[in-house]
């Protein structure tokens, strides 16, 4: 009795993981292959939603991020495939962002296996590029990958700087004599 218990529990997960997942795709569709644009979110938090359905076998994705990023920003991210009692199933052999390695890997959860590919925070700068490499046997994937900007001074912020320091050395010279 426990165990059919523990099977429909399971079960239940899954069939919610599933539709929170199809619920968060109806509301931003993911970006494919090719040039993806980050969306200023809030603050400095730049995102995309990505993802695609291969073809069937060994295949390789290049994601490239339009928006350039500023030195010293932070980026982390999940691409996640829901494969049901080994349907629509894709494997990630390795991800790469900017050559930063995303840790590839399958969570079995009876019946459900979430094959994952993830990006711990990571230091990135300049244009970005994902490089996703896997198999499928007809499934696809999806994820968001995300971007705290680091802040880049204004031009007026240097100005102010240079006139405070300007003002400083006037008053320094006038003190002298």
């Amino acid at each position: 009795m426990d165990k059919k218990k523990l099977h429909l529990q399971t079960l239940a997960l899954a069939v919610m993981l599933a539709a929170s997942s199809l619920a968060a795709a109806a509301a931003a569709p993911p970006q494919g292959p090719g040039a993806v644009t980050l969306t200023n979110t809030a603050g400095n938090l730049w995102t995309a939603s990505i993802g695609n359905t291969p073809l069937l076998g060994a295949f390789t994705d290049v994601f490239t991020f339009t928006n350039p990023v500023s030195a010293g920003s932070t980026a982390w991210g999940t691409l996640v495939n829901t494969s049901f009692l080994g349907y629509a199933n894709v494997t990630f052999t390795g991800a790469d962002l900017n050559g930063i390695s995303l840790l590839t890997g399958a969570l079995p959860v009876w019946p459900v296996t979430f094959n994952v590919a993830t990006l711990l925070p990571a230091s990135v700068t300049g244009p970005l590029k994902l490089t996703v490499h896997g198999v499928s046997n007809g499934g696809s994937y999806g994820g968001d990958i995300n971007v705290v900007m680091s802040p880049v001074p204004e031009p007026v912020t240097y100005g102010m700087m240079i006139g405070g320091l300007g003002i400083l050395a006037m008053l320094s010279r006038r003190r002298k004599q």
